[in-house]
């Protein structure tokens, strides 16, 4: 699975310090564990970051990734401390198309849902190719 640190991406400006790092088993159970492993790194070193917006997103970009992954494995997750900013960076193994979000959701419909919130929430979002994936990140503004 591709590394969140290496890629190319992150390279071109300074990511910031890693406040968390996880691989997961790609089930539901992801998405628990990730919240809440985020919300203990976040109360010890960045006591005034937006949690309940962090830990939103963190939860869809999980959920996608559980959802998306093709083989099923695991999903990797890294959150990053930069200047004004915290960054939430999922991997999941589906390179296959690059997740947009979408402009109409039926009210009804249970999904599709989830990167409109990000777009909406985030500072700014994005995702890119990684040789077994895709990464899909988004940085939320801290207070400081």
């Amino acid at each position: 699975m591709g590394e969140i640190a290496s890629s190319p991406r992150f390279g071109e400006s300074p990511a910031g310090p890693l406040l968390l790092s996880l691989r997961l088993s790609a089930t539901v159970e992801a998405v628990p564990r990730a919240r809440h492993a985020l919300r203990a790194v976040l109360a010890e070193r960045v006591p005034r970051a937006p949690v309940d917006t962090l830990e939103l997103l963190l939860s869809e970009l999980v959920t996608n990734a559980v959802r998306h992954s093709t083989r099923g494995r695991t999903v990797a997750v890294a959150v990053l401390r930069r200047e004004n900013s915290i960054r939430i960076a999922v991997v999941d193994d589906d390179g296959a198309a690059l997740p947009e979000a979408g402009d109409a959701v039926d009210l009804l419909d249970e999904h599709g849902r989830g990167l409109l919130l990000v777009e909406a929430m985030a500072e700014e979002w994005g995702s890119y190719p990684v040789p077994d994936g895709k990464v899909v990140w988004c940085d939320v503004k801290t207070v400081e």
